[in-house]
């Protein structure tokens, strides 16, 4: 008798064992795939924000701000500035549109408006390096 306890003793402990490893897995594997889901999400924004024509209001709708760039400002600078004053969705992927378009951002003021995509401010607030330069 007391060999047949500590068989469904055993059975009953591989069974709730295989049960917590069951969901333990489960649980593992979801978390997995919201990480990829969200990581798809940002991904995709931010190259729409990159390679599609984005700004932060509708056309006609933006607000103009007269934009300083001081001499020696870092492309990286510029694009924290626009950020907080409310011109561009996103720092980094102008940032990074910025440093792919090989742009030479000129210092001066510029009168520069919500409502324009990052092609529109980069023609503004840059001078594109000529390719035959070394």
């Amino acid at each position: 008798m007391k060999k047949n306890k500590l068989q469904t003793g055993k059975v009953i402990r591989n069974f709730s064992n295989g049960i917590t490893r069951f969901l333990l897995d489960i649980l593992f594997y979801t978390l997995v795939i919201f990480a990829v889901w969200k990581f798809s999400q940002f991904g995709h924004e931010f190259c729409y924000q990159l390679f599609g024509s984005v700004s932060v209001d509708k056309l006609g709708e933006g607000k103009e701000v007269d934009f300083f760039i001081q001499a020696g400002d870092s492309t990286k600078e510029v694009a924290e500035k626009l950020d907080r004053e409310g011109i561009i969705i996103d720092q980094y992927s102008f940032y990074t549109k910025s440093l792919l378009s090989k742009a030479n951002i000129q210092p001066g003021t510029y009168k520069l408006r919500s409502d324009m995509d990052y092609d529109s401010i980069l023609k503004i607030i840059c001078r594109q390096k000529d390719t035959t330069e070394k």
